[in-house]
């Protein structure tokens, strides 16, 4: 009998009992999902600068290629129609208005453009073209600005003019329109005023 509690009393001293579980690890963090990350926003694109001097060099060709194909058209013309016409623009109204830029269209087609060099004088002739007889649609377009001598708070004002009529070319006769423009008014009114008349001779 006690030899066998002597061999408990080893065998409880040998047994410490069971050991404490350790404490479970707090979970690991993610980790970064580089491959399906989005990338930054891009900045907002400048936008690109316009070279005024290619596209003024760009308008000054196309401008040449087209009144050369219209001098090969009346080069071709002249030796088919008998026929010609021709313009006058008279403006009456500066020195207070003065006639900056002035255009003519036949049929809907620019036939004279004074461009952007200025008109210094007041009687501009369109040079003589030929054309086929009967009846053609002229137009002309004028822009208008205030004179040198006009009061500062009106240099700024203007208007463009557009008047359109039709015109009846007899056949082997050279045909004149004489187009006649003023303005009456004070600024900053204007009271435009255009007078035409056509001449047919041999």
């Amino acid at each position: 009998m006690q030899t066998a509690i002597a061999l408990l009393t080893v065998l409880l001293a040998a047994d410490p009992g069971p050991k404490p579980r350790p404490a479970p690890a707090p979970p690991a963090a993610p980790a970064a999902d580089y491959d399906n990350a989005k990338p930054p926003p891009a900045p907002p694109a400048t936008p690109a600068t316009i070279d005024v001097a290619r596209l003024r060099a760009e308008y000054d060709k196309l401008r040449d290629a087209l009144f050369c194909s219209r001098a090969r058209s009346m080069l071709v013309e002249e030796g088919v129609y008998a026929s010609k016409l021709g313009a006058k623009i008279h403006w009456n109204g500066a020195p207070d208005f003065i006639m900056r830029r002035a255009e003519v269209l036949l049929d809907g087609n620019s036939i004279w453009d004074s461009g952007e060099k200025p008109l210094v004088d007041e009687m501009i002739s369109v040079s003589e073209r030929p054309i086929k007889p009967g009846t053609h649609s002229v137009t002309i377009r004028l822009e208008i600005r205030p004179g040198k001598k006009t009061q500062k708070e009106n240099e700024g004002l203007g208007y463009e003019l557009e008047h359109s009529f039709v015109v009846n070319v007899p056949d082997g006769k050279r045909t004149t329109i004489d187009i006649s423009a003023d303005d009456d008014g004070d600024l900053p009114e204007y009271e435009p005023e255009i007078e035409i008349e056509i001449e047919s001779e041999k």
